[in-house]
Order: C-alpha cells, then structure tokens, then sequence
C-alpha cells in the first residue's frame, strides 16, 4: 500500500483525474528509487505494530526477516513460499502471530493477536462458563488433510524432563479425551490420527527466544531452554502452511526456570506438562485461542495457572473445533 502526501489530493473535483495520474507517478518513481517505508529498516527486527497490516513485497521484502508482535512473541517470515502462525502460552496470556505469504500476489499479510490475563479473579467478574456445555472455538488458517496420521518427533531437551506429559497431552487431543462423558472420551474422536516417530536429536524449529524459526519438515515437540523468552512463557508451537493445509508443527514446552507436574500432588507453583501439551497439540491440529474470561474453562484458554491440570481433558468448544477441522472418525 502507498500512502500519498497531502499535496497529491485533489483541490477540486475537476482535477481529481489529473491529482490521481500525478500521484501514481510520483509513487512509482519513489519505488523505482529504491526508497523502501520508513519502518522497512534494513536488519534487525521489525514491529507487526508499525507496518500496515498488508504488506507489498515490491515495497518492502519481509522474507527472512524477524516480525515481533503482541506479547513479544515473533517469527521469522517464511521464504520457501509455505506461511506461518506462531503462538505463544503464558501464565497471564497467550499471543498469536500469523504471517500470510502470498507469492503470486506479492504481498504479505500479518495479523498479531495478544493480551495480559490478570492474576486472581477481578472483583465482580463472572464464573467461567461450563467447559462441558460451552461450545465455542477459534480456528487457525490451516489444518491437516482429513484422516491423516501426524508423524512426530520428540526431543527430550537437557533436564531430563519426563516424556509422558507431552505423549499425553497430544493422546488427549486426538483422541477428544474429556471429563464431560462417563466413558472420558468425546464420541466419536476427530478424523486424524498421531504416530510417534522416535527421538530427535534436533531440538523443534523455535528459537531461545520463543521465536519460530525456519522449518526443516519434520514436525518435533519436546522440551527446550527457551532462555532469551519472557519470563512467563510456558510453550511455543509454530504451524507452517500452504494454502489451507498444514506441512509442519512444532512444539516446546519450556525447561529453562519453570518448575514442571507430572503426577502426584502438584508442588507449589509447578505446572501441568500435561494441560500445557494438550493446548499446543490443539494449535498443532487447528484450533487456535478462546478468549474471555466466559471460556476460561475451555483447554484453548490461552493461559494456564499454576497446579491446574483442567486444560488435560477437551471442553465441548474444543471438540466441536476438532469436528469442524475433521469431521467425525
């Protein structure tokens, strides 16, 4: 998009012709020069927040270069002409980063999404709604081909960290595994399955900073010393894609400074790596954030509190996404 000066608008409408063709050329000629916007600077990172929302590559080329947006989540915008979402789960929030490429077009569009959830209940806020009678979800831009099986990776980080967690995490998602039925599972499960591939010695395509890198088309998740994120990040998944299907995930769930619950009674401020894999295999699969405090009871929350395994078992919102995305198996 070219933005013009004032002295390119037209004083009166019998010179709005001649006003638009002088204003075109003078664009044209401010592009053919090579003068990219003034927020297009070479090198480091740019801000989602002082681009417009639709960028022309012609005017500013954003392949390979790092996007921060809400949250201090950020990716790098892919070159190999697949698009991105990138999120983040916090203990007070989650953020979202969604980087649309468009080759034929020539244009790149980013939308960034985010907020901070306050500690404790606000005074005279609501009870969340029901989780097994609320049926909202939000879906991401992609998901994976109807019956296909996700084949993945683990990479088991430097702590020695349980794996169990995460394998769960993502059975509870695929296989719709809920407190709502007296038989734990939503009826019937989502058309798309999971296959575990064995260990990766590479660690998943996000960076110390929470940040999605580049792809390298295997779809890892495990755990990872994100030490440049901020404090409260949890985990990070980043979604690559071509038109509307899924070609790779990636998921991490934080190792560096956060104290994890794997069974048992929960040791003060620990978290469930259990909860906290069944919201990114959500991501994984196609559901993207719920927000408002009315769906906090929902596993696509987008954050997670301390000693709350809650988010481990799908809300009907969450299923009813997974159904959208797959149909029934």
């Amino acid at each position: 998009m070219h933005r013009f000066s004032r002295a390119c608008r037209p004083a009166a409408v019998a010179a709005a012709v001649t006003a638009a063709l002088a204003c075109t050329v003078t664009a044209g000629t401010a592009l053919a020069a090579g003068r990219p916007p003034a927020w297009c600077k070479p090198g480091g990172t740019l801000s989602a927040h002082a681009m417009p929302q639709r960028v022309e590559i012609a005017d500013c080329d954003l392949r390979g270069r790092t996007v921060r947006g809400a949250n201090g989540l950020t990716a790098t915008v892919p070159a190999d002409g697949t698009s991105l979402v990138a999120h983040a789960l916090r203990t007070t929030g989650g953020a979202e980063l969604r980087i649309e490429v468009d080759d034929r077009a020539g244009e790149i569009t980013i939308t960034a999404r985010g907020g901070r959830i306050p500690e404790g209940r606000p005074r005279g806020s609501r009870a969340p709604l029901d989780p097994c009678e609320d049926g909202v979800h939000r879906l991401e831009p992609s998901k994976w081909p109807k019956g296909a099986t996700v084949q993945w990776r683990y990479h088991p980080g430097t702590s020695g960290l349980p794996m169990t967690g995460i394998t769960r995490g993502i059975s509870n998602m695929v296989d719709a595994r809920t407190d709502c039925d007296d038989d734990g599972r939503f009826t019937p499960p989502p058309d798309i399955g999971r296959h575990y591939a064995g260990r990766s010695d590479g660690a998943p395509n996000i960076t110390a900073e929470a940040a999605c890198g580049n792809r390298n088309r295997v779809n890892t998740f495990g755990w990872l010393a994100m030490t440049g994120a901020e404090v409260d990040v949890l985990a990070a998944t980043c979604i690559w894609f071509r038109g509307e299907t899924t070609v790779e995930t990636d998921m991490a769930l934080q190792e560096q400074g956060k104290k994890w619950w794997s069974g048992g009674t929960c040791p003060s401020g620990s978290y469930s790596a259990e909860a906290v894999a069944t919201h990114e295999a959500g991501h994984v699969l196609g559901l993207a954030h719920v927000e408002g405090a009315d769906h906090a009871g929902l596993t696509m929350a987008p954050s997670i509190a301390s000693c709350d395994n809650g988010p481990a078992t799908l809300g009907k919102g969450d299923y009813d996404g997974l159904i959208a995305l797959y149909g029934g198996r």
